[in-house]
């Protein structure tokens, strides 16, 4: 390659970069000139529904609301919601209903609803919590068929919307979409049903004493059949106590266990006693955990001499909350740790439990003043 050739090339190079810059360059300021676009009508809108929405509230005034709730479309739903989302969450009592009621009566409704299943991913999720946000039961046809969507997420929010209706006529189709997914942590399935209210436990003890093995498994380690439990625990509803008590002496799986333990021990159902400390000598020691406090729960003095054995065991958690069940019973524990029962015995874990718990209370007390 001679000299002109060279020159051609570097010329045809940096030509070549020149308009790539420039590209680059357009397509940035291209974007920045679309957002700023979309952000300026956002903030237009914001400003439009907050000025209509005030006279709703004030002086009940509805008018203003429906004109610019007319104006809401495909293309700027997800403002709205956004909107509505913060709104809504500042809103309490006869005001949340008024605005509620505007946004069923207008053509927002209509497109919320059948936006649940629009191709768009985004429109279906944000559409979807919306209206569990409006808590509107005349909604519910679309989003029963949006637990059959094909992706996760949509179908989990429509859980949750359904949850926030409170529509328990159509809970046997929610446990069943629950109890097929497998993506679903303990976690979630106990917020989803919690979201449903204290009402739920009499449809799920409906559910329990059904045991189909549909939605109830009480011989695998299912997590929505452990959730359904604790949930009926954490409410405390008592009737349920007889039902799960029974459910404890049947099943041998760790996980339900650990669940009919923590949900008899919240109903501090004293029937079942024997059935929960039965579970102090469990090999696992989360279920070993769950008996302790149930009989913490209990207040079963007459468990004290095996909670003090537990003193010693192998797992920190089982010996942590032993200590804490023997502190809230007011155990001695000076008086057992200078036994001289003890004597040759190897109880260092014990004692170190002890202490930590000891000192813990000691700072949990002197900084509450007690």
């Amino acid at each position: 390659m001679d000299s002109f050739d060279l020159i051609i090339f570097l010329i045809t190079v940096n030509i070549g970069f020149i308009f790539l810059v420039i590209i680059l360059f357009g397509y940035i300021i291209t974007g920045k000139i679309i957002s700023n676009y979309r952000e300026t009508r956002k903030k237009k809108l914001f400003g439009e529904l907050e000025d209509a929405f005030l006279p709703l509230i004030v002086a009940n005034d509805e008018s203003g609301v429906q004109k610019t709730l007319s104006t809401i479309g495909v293309k700027n739903l997800e403002n709205f919601i956004e909107f509505i989302s913060v709104y809504l969450s500042n809103i309490k009592g006869d005001d949340f209903d008024r605005i509620i009621n505007a946004i069923y009566k207008s053509p927002v409704f209509k497109i919320l609803c059948d936006s649940t299943a629009s191709d768009d991913l985004d429109t279906r999720l944000y559409s979807i919590y919306c209206l569990g946000l409006l808590q509107k039961p005349v909604c519910i046809d679309n989003l029963l068929n949006a637990l059959d969507d094909g992706n996760f997420f949509v179908r989990m929010a429509a859980v949750k919307a359904i949850a926030e209706i409170k529509c328990f006529s159509a809970l046997d189709r929610v446990l069943e979409a629950l109890a097929r997914e497998k993506l679903v942590t303990s976690y979630k399935l106990s917020e989803t049903l919690w979201s449903f209210g204290e009402e739920i436990c009499e449809p799920l003890l409906a559910a329990l004493k059904k045991r189909d093995g549909r939605i109830v498994r009480i011989h695998e380690e299912d997590l929505l059949t452990a959730s359904m439990i604790e949930i009926m625990g954490y409410f405390k509803f008592f009737d349920a106590a007889e039902e799960i008590h029974a459910v404890l002496k049947e099943t041998k799986v760790n996980l339900i266990v650990k669940s009919c333990i923590y949900s008899l021990g919240k109903m501090v159902y004293t029937d079942s006693l024997h059935a929960v400390e039965m579970h102090l000598d469990s090999r696992d020691p989360e279920v070993r955990v769950s008996a302790v406090k149930a009989i913490l729960e209990f207040r079963c003095v007459e468990k004290i001499d095996k909670l003090k054995s537990l003193l010693n065991d192998s797992d920190w958690n089982v010996r942590y909350n032993s200590a804490i069940a023997l502190y809230e019973m007011s155990f001695d524990f000076q008086g057992y740790m200078f036994s001289p029962e003890l004597a040759g015995q190897e109880m260092s874990m014990a004692y170190r439990t002890i202490v930590h718990v000891l000192t813990e209370k000691y700072t949990t007390e002197t900084e509450a003043g007690i």
